[in-house]
């Protein structure tokens, strides 16, 4: 099994066939956990910019959030993409909708480039996204390929994303053990790169991304996207009408 990691999810991916997750640290894959965390049955994710009757069509009594660049909420949607605002709703049986500015684009990519199998990764279901991918590769005799959403509308990568993607080698190195992982030269440098890292709150805190959303008066939400390991939940791209525990559905499939 090759462990792959595209640091931005531009240009050819070569992921046809892969199991794939997706990384936004900060912050939309961190919120999609948020929101299944808070009791979502079902979210909807939708590009940047996505059209505000379709996710409210979409979504019902359920919640809608979107970001413009400055990560404020756009006219018409309910929440930004905040994982520390979303985790506290009471969404109890009811969906949501999500659109970013990286995040969800980057989702919306792999689908595209025709992955066989799409999760959503972050730093809070690290150790869950990590077994689950496995599990799902596994099966599949498929490689897995780790996608970095990256900054600036997926143009620039960003550092807290490929830390995260070397958290997630580290662990499938140490889970693997009967079936030793292949490392591809760029799952290498990411594992290379994290482990020289003191804390995963610095990175965060010292990332590009991060001091742009201090400046913004939300570093509440940056020091929540560091927490590790502290939601089971692995939310999974389905496709409408398909079975499963956390299912993704793409807004305009």
């Amino acid at each position: 099994m090759k462990i792959k990691v595209a640091f931005l999810p531009t240009g050819p991916l070569a992921i046809a066939g892969d199991v794939c997750i997706i990384v936004d640290v900060i912050r939309a894959t961190t919120a999609l956990v948020g929101l299944f965390d808070a009791g979502s049955d079902r979210v909807f994710v939708g590009g940047f910019r996505s059209d505000v009757a379709k996710a409210r069509a979409a979504v019902g009594d359920g919640v809608i959030c979107a970001e413009l660049d400055d990560g404020s909420t756009p006219l018409g949607f309910d929440h930004e993409p905040s994982p520390s605002l979303l985790s506290r709703l009471d969404l109890s049986g009811r969906s949501a909708m999500l659109a970013t500015a990286n995040g969800t684009p980057a989702i919306l990519a792999a689908v595209r480039e025709g992955a066989a199998s799409i999760l959503i990764g972050s730093l809070r279901n690290l150790d869950a996204v990590a077994r689950c991918a496995l599990a799902e590769a596994s099966s599949r005799n498929a490689d897995i390929t780790i996608i970095c959403s990256g900054q600036l509308r997926n143009s620039r990568i960003a550092i807290e994303d490929s830390y995260c993607a070397g958290l997630i080698v580290s662990r499938f190195c140490a889970l693997a053990k009967d079936d030793p992982v292949e490392l591809d030269d760029s799952a290498s440098l990411a594992h290379g790169f994290t482990i020289s890292q003191d804390s995963a709150v610095k990175v965060l805190l010292g990332s590009m991304t991060g001091r742009r959303f201090i400046g913004n008066c939300r570093q509440n939400d940056v020091e929540f996207c560091a927490r590790i390991n502290e939601s089971t939940i692995v939310p999974v791209v389905a496709a409408h009408g398909e079975d499963s525990d956390h299912p993704v559905y793409l807004l305009d499939a």
